[in-house]
């Protein structure tokens, strides 16, 4: 994958049973896929991570942690493994999102939240000598308010001119009584695999048109809330290459990549996919 634009995106999980996994089977699809996706960053020269986690939802304001240092937050119990991922801030780029933020409406707000395991599982695979700045963002509001902060994220950071990823860390299907009961369900693995082929196909703002009886079953983790903060950054119509998927017991894990090809400063497709649909909110 050649990547000519200073932003990469990736969709990431972050489940406990990685680091399980690491000791188990450490060549399991997706740990392979996050430590392959890492050592193409480093070698592209990656300056920051913009990471997206769906541990930190709010209702209706995003916020930007802009410390100088982010501590690990441990927020995950009853597995084997913990780590700890204390990793450097960019306060300088995050104070620049939160000003663009603000000329543009959207109102973030800084506010000190640190590495959740939603950051720090993925961050662990992917650069474990935690040497690249990350900057952790919420996931908040509507879809429209989503698509509309990931487009002044995405015009932002291109102007910034740094080599960024961005990255979005959440599971596919989300449904925790199953995982906790060991209840594996057609269902689940039915969603997952729609929603990665309509990000191979570059329709990811097609997953609205799911049937909503199996998203409810599926209860993705962030309510498609942090995939519209990636399209508004890379591109509605971006295609994504899949890396890896797995599935646990109503978890999705899959690694889908994106360069910003269908990125377009004029882009308007989720106004005039909702207009007709009434789905603005």
């Amino acid at each position: 994958m050649k990547i000519e634009s200073n932003i990469h995106g990736i969709i990431v999980p972050h489940a406990p049973t990685l680091l399980e996994d690491e000791i188990d089977q450490p060549s399991s699809p997706v740990i392979k896929a996050l430590q392959e996706s890492g050592k193409r960053m480093q070698e592209w020269g990656v300056e920051a991570v913009v990471a997206v986690t769906t541990h930190w939802q709010t209702n209706d304001k995003f916020f930007i942690d802009n410390s100088s240092q982010h501590e690990t937050v441990m927020d995950y119990y009853g597995f084997r493994r913990k780590i700890e991922y204390d990793v450097l801030g960019n306060p300088k780029l995050a104070n620049l999102l939160l000003q663009a933020g603000e000329k543009n409406l959207i109102f973030p707000s800084s506010s000190k939240h640190g590495a959740d395991h939603a950051i720090a599982i993925p961050l662990h695979f992917m650069f474990p000598e935690k040497n690249i700045p990350v900057i952790p963002l919420s996931v908040s509001g509507s879809l429209l308010c989503a698509f509309r902060w990931g487009r002044t994220l995405g015009h932002t950071l291109r102007n910034w001119g740094g080599k960024v990823l961005f990255l979005i860390s959440g599971s596919l299907s989300h449904d925790l009584t199953c995982f906790m009961n060991g209840k594996m369900r057609l269902e689940h693995e039915t969603f997952d695999r729609r929603v990665l082929k309509l990000l191979s196909e570059g329709k990811g703002m097609d997953v609205l048109k799911i049937d909503q009886e199996l998203i409810e079953i599926a209860k993705p983790e962030g309510n498609f809330r942090d995939l519209f903060m990636l399209l508004g950054v890379m591109g509605s119509q971006t295609p994504g290459h899949i890396r890896a998927y797995e599935k646990l017991p109503g978890v999705g894990m899959g690694i889908v990549e994106f360069l910003d090809s269908g990125y377009n400063e004029k882009d308007e497709d989720f106004l005039k996919y909702c207009q007709p649909s009434g789905m603005i909110h």
